[in-house]
């Protein structure tokens, strides 16, 4: 029976991690599992279903028997922009497709020792879906006009009980990464689309340690810590595709044309794959909870997550014709979040009411914002239901991601200098849906 589920839960894993994602704060994704995700993420000190196996595997340690849980956490995200003007006209709008991103969660625990506990995880905690409609059009297509960046962990842990209060857990994160990203050039002179550009690749495997800590000293009160380590995905000798993209006999076909032929060794073509190889940096991510238990029935907790951004300052693009290198710059900031969580036990082992709040600080300075990334400060809003009955439990859950407007004018002028990123406002907001089923055994 648990061989079955586990292969149940693999197979499952794997195939939600085929799905896309949306950005968070910095494309962080703090939504692993429909029950953390009612209470705000606020889950580092208390830990007590799957999905311990992100935001404390130490939690591990204080569940018995052993159990599987798939996660499903649709998200809507919803991106708009207004151009800056300085004459009496409208500048340019735009907003993102009305799409769904799917993020998995996965997971297999067993404690059926005192001392040692175990579990397998496969969850999404960084992922970024950006698709702006009509791509040919919009205004920013020189930087970006769809970009999906896919991140999967699969995290074994165990965690040891030392005592009957305090837990220790180690775990290995094991992580592959997709990226996909679609630019246009412009001919320089006539402004109409000349060469499209899709970059796309998978990382090498990354492999990092991950820690958890947790301590009961009493029954009402937990404290909990936990962290992931920064990962660097490598990408080497990915084929990109350069189209042309004015037709044979149309003005400005000479100029596209005459590009991709020089860029190719003075053989004339209309499309061009060349190489590249390339960096993309991922933060450390450590949380600091506690936990505490008001008359029986109502626990509360509240989380300090901290994010080491700092070292994703750009994504250098090397390919292996030179006259195409070129950089994005990030110049990302450490950032933090509060998250706070409320678990009211309605109907003792049988019905829970859940809510949470997190405000989450962007690690974006205003100079990269960017129809690649329009990231903001953000205020979270969350609430679920979850009911357990005989070996099973079902939660679903809402979550409301409301971010800050942005303006990217720094002193009356735009913050980034390169004309090909668009200076004007952006507003977000993203609906995260979750439904989460478990079988304990």
């Amino acid at each position: 029976m648990r061989k079955e589920f586990l292969k149940v839960l693999l197979v499952a894993g794997l195939i939600l991690a085929q799905a896309g994602m949306v950005q968070a704060s910095g494309f962080n994704i703090y939504e692993a599992g429909a029950r953390a995700t009612a209470l705000g993420g606020a889950f580092t000190a208390s830990a007590d279903d799957g999905s311990a196996l992100f935001y404390n595997a130490a939690g591990l340690s204080f569940q018995t028997g052993s159990s599987v849980s798939l996660n499903f956490m649709p998200v809507n995200p919803r991106f708009k922009f207004a151009g800056a003007t300085t004459g009496t006209g409208d500048g340019p709008t735009a907003e993102v497709a009305h799409k769904s991103y799917l993020v998995p969660g996965a997971y297999y625990t067993n404690n059926n020792n005192e001392k040692i506990a175990f579990g397998i995880g496969v969850y999404a905690p960084f992922g970024l879906g950006v698709e702006w409609m009509d791509p040919f059009d919009f205004v920013g297509r020189q930087v970006s006009y769809d970009v999906d960046i896919k991140t999967v962990y699969v995290t074994p842990a165990v965690s040891f009980k030392i005592g009957d209060t305090l837990a220790l857990a180690v775990g290995l994160d094991l992580a592959t990464q997709e990226l996909s990203l679609q630019k246009m050039t412009l001919h320089p002179t006539m402004g109409i689309n000349a060469i499209d550009t899709h970059i796309e690749g998978k990382s090498n495997l990354n492999a990092t340690p991950s820690f958890g800590l947790m301590y009961r000293p009493v029954e009402k009160l937990s404290l909990g810590f936990m962290y992931h380590f920064q990962k660097t995905m490598k990408y080497e000798d990915k084929e990109i595709t350069m189209q042309n993209m004015i037709e044979a006999g149309d003005a400005g076909y000479a100029w596209s044309h005459s590009l991709l032929t020089g860029l190719n060794g003075g053989v004339a073509t209309d499309e061009l794959k060349p190489k590249l190889t390339s960096e993309f940096n991922l933060p450390s991510i450590m949380s600091f909870g506690a936990s505490y238990t008001i008359a029986d029935r109502f626990r509360f907790e509240g989380n300090y997550v901290y994010f080491g951004w700092s070292h994703f300052e750009k994504l250098v693009m090397d390919f292996d014709i030179d006259a195409i290198d070129q950089e994005i710059v990030f110049n990302y900031e450490d950032s933090w979040q509060v998250r706070f969580g409320l678990d009211f036990e309605a109907i003792p082992e049988k019905l829970n009411l859940m809510a949470g709040y997190v405000y989450d600080t962007t690690p974006q300075p205003l100079s990269s914002v960017s129809p690649l990334l329009p990231d903001s400060d953000r205020q979270d809003y969350s609430f679920g239901v979850q009911l357990i009955t005989g070996h099973w439990d079902f939660t679903a859950s809402y979550m409301a991601v409301i971010g800050e407007e942005r303006t990217t004018i720094e002193n009356g002028l735009p913050a980034n200098h390169d004309p090909a990123y668009p200076t004007g406002t952006y507003k977000s907001v993203a609906n995260i849906f979750g439904a989460g089923i478990g079988y304990h055994f």
